[in-house]
């Protein structure tokens, strides 16, 4: 008898030990609520608590927190903020100068591609360079406007037949860029290492 409360003595001391850390903080619900779920997925027990001005913090074991970051990263959790149009292309003062309404412009452009480009299955983060030359309207020679778009996907999904369509999406969004003025590049994560337990 003696041995056994030993034993469940032993047992809620050491769980008592396990001390929680913040894994994420600041986080939009939803965000928290994807790094969760990741991390339930793989076996490591997490909880969201309140943040400040609305926001959560994911709260894991500090014994589970390199384990954590881990995953996270192969998983490109949590999605980095992009910014739409109405937060970029805003102005500060009374007056913008035509060069900073442009360079505003083609942010807030490529921040929304980028954006829904995220969103497609595989994509873990995609970064989206828009380059609109300010051309004279009666040159004969005008510069051509493109685009680059770099995409990182998941280890384990191939995405190249997606190519089209992204280059098709970019096309349509940016008014005369021709289809042969976009370069698209895929970058795979490596796969995740063991983790020796």
């Amino acid at each position: 008898m003696r041995i056994a409360i030993s034993v469940v003595a032993a047992a809620m001391l050491l769980a008592g030990c396990d001390k929680e850390t913040t894994l994420h903080s600041g986080l939009e619900e939803r965000q928290a609520n994807l790094v969760m779920a990741a991390l339930i997925d793989a076996g490591i027990n997490c909880h969201k608590a309140p943040g400040e001005e609305g926001t959560w913090n994911v709260m894991v074991s500090e014994r589970k927190f390199a384990e954590a970051v881990n995953l996270l990263e192969q998983r490109g959790l949590p999605r980095r903020p992009h910014l739409g149009v109405g937060e970029v292309f805003k102005k500060t003062g009374m007056i913008s100068s035509p060069s900073e309404e442009r360079i505003r412009f083609m942010d807030a452009l490529a921040q929304d591609l980028a954006k829904t480009i995220s969103m497609i299955d595989g994509v873990v983060d995609a970064r989206v360079h828009v380059v609109l030359p300010e051309n004279d309207p009666f040159a004969r020679n005008a510069l051509p406007s493109s685009a680059a778009v770099a995409i990182r996907s998941r280890w384990d999904v191939d995405i190249a037949d997606i190519v089209p369509s992204v280059k098709g999406l970019v096309k349509n969004a940016i008014e005369g860029l021709q289809h042969e003025k976009i370069m698209v590049t895929i970058f795979r994560d490596s796969p995740p290492k063991k983790v020796v337990r």
